[in-house]
Order: C-alpha cells, then sequence, then structure tokens
C-alpha cells in the first residue's frame, strides 16, 4: 500500500468517523465518496458496511434501504468504474 493510499483511506475513515461521531451523516457519505471515487473500491464499502452496522436499519421514509451506506459505496464505485472506462480507451485514433 503506498504512501497516496494510506492517506486517502485514514482520511475517508477519519470523514466518516467524524460524521458518526457528530450527529451529521452527510459528513460519513462524503468519507465514502471519497473513498470509492480515488478508486479504494473496498475500502468504500467496508465503510459503508462499518457505518450501516453502526447506525442500524433505517426508520421511516428510508426504511427499505436496509444498507444505505453500503449501496452508497457500491453505486459511486460502480459509477467511478463506468466514467473510468472512457478514460481507459486502448485504440485511440491520432492523426
Amino acid at each position: 500500500m503506498d504512501m497516496n493510499t494510506r492517506w486517502i483511506v485514514a482520511v475517508s475513515f477519519a470523514l466518516a468517523a467524524a460524521g458518526f461521531l457528530l450527529p451529521f451523516w452527510p459528513i460519513s457519505m462524503i468519507g465514502i465518496v471519497l473513498a470509492a471515487a480515488s478508486g479504494r473500491y473496498v475500502a468504500a464499502v467496508t465503510i459503508g458496511l462499518l457505518l450501516d452496522i453502526a447506525y442500524g436499519a433505517p426508520i421511516g421514509h428510508w426504511r427499505f434501504l436496509y444498507v444505505p451506506f453500503t449501496l452508497l459505496g457500491l453505486i459511486t464505485s460502480l459509477f467511478r468504474y463506468y466514467i473510468s472506462s472512457f478514460f481507459r480507451e486502448s485504440n485511440v485514433d491520432t492523426l
């Protein structure tokens, strides 16, 4: 694990923990999105699972989403993978 990966995972986890300790869940979402957007898919899903376990099952209007933070990590990871596929094309035509 290189130094950049360590910093990104540490900052993502710190944001997610800060969002949990302060009763402000959008900060936790920013931590998950940061991990997934930087290409650390396993870290994003792991942080999402940990937050889902810590918060428990949602109630009220969002009760059908049993694992919302994990779904956010998965959706953001898939979105990043899909977007990066446009930049990974190997057969680029040049003049």
